[in-house]
This record gives structure tokens, sequence and C-alpha cells, in this order.
């Protein structure tokens, strides 16, 4: 059943890619909240949307309009080990 947004409109679920793999989030939701549904440390990881040629980076706290079929990727935000 569809939430009811303070905005008056249906809240509904969309399904987007984040590093390849579905997951589906409320269409308005936060960077921090879509790393955490695909299972990613909103503290260690960055939100990347890929267009085309273009990518948009997303600090966790960014409020994001989710649309069917959108691909995200994340990007590391700590210090890399190294071996």
């Amino acid at each position: 059943m569809d939430r009811i947004e303070e905005k008056g409109r249906p809240q509904m679920d969309v399904t987007v890619e984040v590093d390849g793999v579905r997951v589906t989030s409320p269409r308005d939701t936060t960077a921090a909240d879509l790393l955490a549904v695909a299972g990613l440390d909103p503290l260690t990881r960055q939100l990347v949307l890929v267009h085309g040629r273009h990518q948009t980076q997303y600090e966790a706290t960014s409020e994001l309009e989710l649309h069917a079929h959108m691909v995200f990727i994340t990007v590391a935000t700590g210090p890399t080990p190294v071996s």
C-alpha cells in the first residue's frame, strides 16, 4: 500500500541499481538511507549517480527523488588500506 508523504502525494517505492545490485527504496529518500538499503555503510561510502558519461556525487544528507532504473555506484570515503 502506498504511503502518504508530507507533500500530499503517495509515497511509492522504486527499484534502482546500486553497485550492480537492484534495490527497492521509497521514491523520496536520502543518500544515506539508499546506501543503508543497499547494505552499505553511509559513513564509509559515497553515492554517485551515473547518467551516461556524467556522474553526480551525493553527500549522505542529500535528499533524492528516485526514478525507476536509476544507476548508482559508490566510492570509498575513508582511508584505503595498503598491503
